[in-house]
């Protein structure tokens, strides 16, 4: 079974080598501005890659030259794993059937590569979709979603005849029962990867081999990836490389030779990576050392004993190197290539450093004066009604338990918080206090707290309550503040929560402001590597280049904003609820995101259609986050479904992966939703 190498687009009469690199189509057909270089790929486990490589693995859909496919050691676990259960399924049964098929028509060595298009979907998604377009049903709304779209588009693409349809049927219908039957079991008690083993491997990538291969990457266009590792595949991987303007559809998937050496499947991937430069599985091979040796000759020769191990050579000869170019030859013409686009690497090319790419002018920082605010709301439960929660449903009680194990529970606000709340939530008025601190951005606590006080009290008129760091809130809060209901709330709530921070709050948010620091620069480094790039456009129309973003505890899944000037980016104020960790900032920027969407909420235009029954600010939250979701779908649909489980699951929804359930649990008027679309659509 001799296949072309390297295939470029999705036209038809595809034929493929085993582990080759397929261009995806775009999502949208839309030309974006390129991102900024990231190094951000990341290694994961998954289940929808697996079940689909183990059924080719068990049916033996391997190639006969070069590298293998498939792991004949997984196969052979496998085998005897279902033998002692007890097991028979469709997919033993119809084995043989199988894999005539498939050997026989050229089309179906695109199964190869097939999961890698569904990189967002369960397994269960994956097969709807595979299914609609075996029934040519494409257009079910309950199949069809940000999680199974480009893949849906690609095997319809691909598989054209009636014919082949029903052979995919079939193999679908298969992996169904071997999901239900065996495979689901299976995969999360022996082959899906612990998260120990996979946090080892990023470390290795983001720490040794993505900075050393980051010139190439940088020099393909190769910014951000999925590398799944699987450990139904034998060394020849597999790679699909996304659109060049999109930067965000590249998937790799390699495999898991051995789980104590964590360093095989990292290096694999700078083999398959290489496929965007080369064609020819040697000259990748070929290639990945290269790339390495031009930053590294320690890393280099390490992936030439992992490659050399799998050519069965001596990987303790004197004459590694040697043994390495024999094992993989490549033509010269090839090696030359490849040359050039090592030398085009910055690093290579003997620079010191790689020149820093211009960062976002939205600058995440974290302020003691909007935590401290916030904290006190959330202690006294200050929420209103709508679809997201404005304070983290945990804080209070999680607080609650600190403060007993620090003697200093009950504090003036524990004991004050029901008066305090019933008070806020009588008057509309008091609405404001939700969103105070962020007209103090540059105002530590004791200034903040200092300045309300003085408008309680109707201090207004002393000049010490004005300077740079307050601006004219002095004067604002004056005529918000002007009735002697209103003063005394503010009064109260200001002397609470000025004991608050003197006997427990300030140390407290010292020790957390220092856990957290390295939660703010995931979230930083995650907006300006794929967001500010992608929507450079979207905010330079709507004004919002730049400002601050505060992440706070206290914060649930409805920020706020507060924007005093658009023309200077100073003024722009955000706070979103906190990043549950360093691995996971997406919530952040999703909310961030959702955030900026009230500019356009709050478009004149959009008035006129935001009318009939229900609550007006109830309907502004929810078109807000509907807008999020159309920015990533246009911008960055890769993301587009993670952004909508994140707000699923802020409200509890059983349903986490579904654009049917996002847009019934966040319902909007037609008209509403198809001007907000429009008005992102304009570029």
């Amino acid at each position: 079974m001799t296949m072309r190498r390297v295939v470029r687009g999705l036209g038809l009469g595809l034929a493929l080598s085993g582990a080759s690199v397929l261009t995806s189509g775009s999502a949208w057909g839309q030309e974006v501005e390129p991102p900024a270089p990231a190094a951000g790929w990341d290694l994961m486990s998954g289940s929808q890659v697996d079940l689909w490589y183990h059924a080719l693995a068990l049916i033996g859909f391997d190639q006969i030259e070069g590298l293998p496919l498939y792991n004949i050691l997984y196969v052979q676990r496998v085998q005897e794993a279902r033998e002692a259960a007890g097991v028979s399924t469709q997919l033993d049964q119809l084995s043989a059937t199988f894999l005539e098929a498939f050997q026989n028509e050229a089309v179906f060595q695109n199964f190869h590569f097939l999961p890698l298009y569904f990189p967002l979907a369960s397994p269960e998604r994956m097969l709807d979709g595979l299914a609609a377009v075996a029934d040519r049903s494409v257009s079910d709304r309950d199949v069809v979603g940000p999680d199974t779209r480009n893949g849906i588009r690609t095997a319809a693409a691909m598989f054209r005849s009636g014919d082949q349809r029903e052979v995919l049927g079939q193999f679908v219908a298969a992996l169904r029962q071997e999901w239900d039957v065996f495979f689901g079991d299976y995969w999360r008690e022996q082959v899906a990867l612990d998260s120990g083993l996979l946090a080892a491997m990023q470390v290795h990538w983001d720490e040794v081999i993505g900075p050393a291969a980051n010139g190439f990457l940088e020099e393909e266009r190769m910014f951000t990836g999925r590398i799944f590792v699987s450990a139904p595949l034998g060394p020849d991987g597999r790679m699909l490389k996304g659109n060049a303007f999109q930067g965000l559809e590249n998937a790799v998937a390699v495999w898991l030779p051995d789980r104590a050496d964590t360093t095989a499947s990292v290096y694999s991937a700078v083999r398959e990576i290489c496929f965007s430069a080369v064609d020819g599985s040697a000259a990748a091979v070929r290639c990945g050392s290269m790339v390495l040796q031009e930053t590294s000759p320690a890393l280099a020769a390490e992936y030439q004993r992992i490659w050399v191990s799998v050519a069965g050579g001596d990987t303790s000869a004197v004459t590694l190197g040697e043994i390495f170019e024999k094992a993989y030859p490549a033509q010269v013409s090839e090696v030359e290539a490849i040359e050039q686009i090592v030398a085009a690497n910055p690093v290579a090319a003997g620079d010191d450093e790689v020149p820093e790419q211009p960062l976002s002018a939205w600058v995440v920082q974290p302020k003691a004066q909007v935590d401290l605010w916030f904290h006190s709301m959330a202690v006294i439960q200050a929420d209103q009604p709508g679809p997201l929660a404005l304070y983290s449903a945990d804080y209070a009680r999680e607080i609650r338990e600190v403060k007993m194990e620090r003697g200093v529970y009950p504090t003036m606000l524990d004991q004050l918080a029901d008066d305090l709340r019933d008070r806020i939530g009588d008057d509309p008025a008091f609405d404001q206090f939700h969103f105070l601190p962020l007209y103090f951005p540059r105002a530590d606590p004791e200034r903040m707290l200092d300045v309300l006080l003085a408008v309680a009290e109707r201090r207004t008129n002393d000049p010490s309550m004005y300077g740079p760091d307050v601006g004219n809130m002095v004067f604002n809060l004056s005529r918000l503040m002007d009735g002697g209901r209103e003063r005394g709330l503010l009064r109260d709530l200001v002397e609470a929560i000025t004991e608050e921070w003197n006997l427990f709050y300030r140390d407290y948010w010292e020790e957390e402001d220092e856990a957290r620091t390295d939660r703010y620069a995931a979230v930083q480094s995650m907006w300006d590597s794929l967001f500010a790039p992608k929507l450079a456009g979207y905010l330079e129309r709507r004004r919002l280049t730049g400002g601050l973003l505060v992440p706070s505890a206290a914060i649930g899944p409805e920020g706020r904003i507060v924007e005093s000037d658009s023309y200077n980016p100073r003024d722009q104020v955000v706070s979103v609820q906190m990043p549950l960790s360093t691995e996971r900032p997406e919530a952040t920027v999703y909310a961030f995101l959702k955030e900026l969407c009230f500019l356009l909420v709050d478009d004149q235009r959009l008035a006129r259609y935001m009318t009939g029954p229900g609550d007006f600010e109830d309907l502004r939250r929810r078109v807000a986050v509907r807008c999020g979701a159309y920015i990533m779908e246009f911008y960055a649909p890769i993301m587009a479904a993670g952004y909508r489980r994140v707000f699923l699951d802020a409200v509890g929804a059983e349903e986490s992966s579904t654009v049917s359930a996002f847009e019934r649990v966040y319902a909007l008027d037609p008209e509403v939703a198809e001007f907000v679309r429009e008005q992102i659509r304009r570029r």
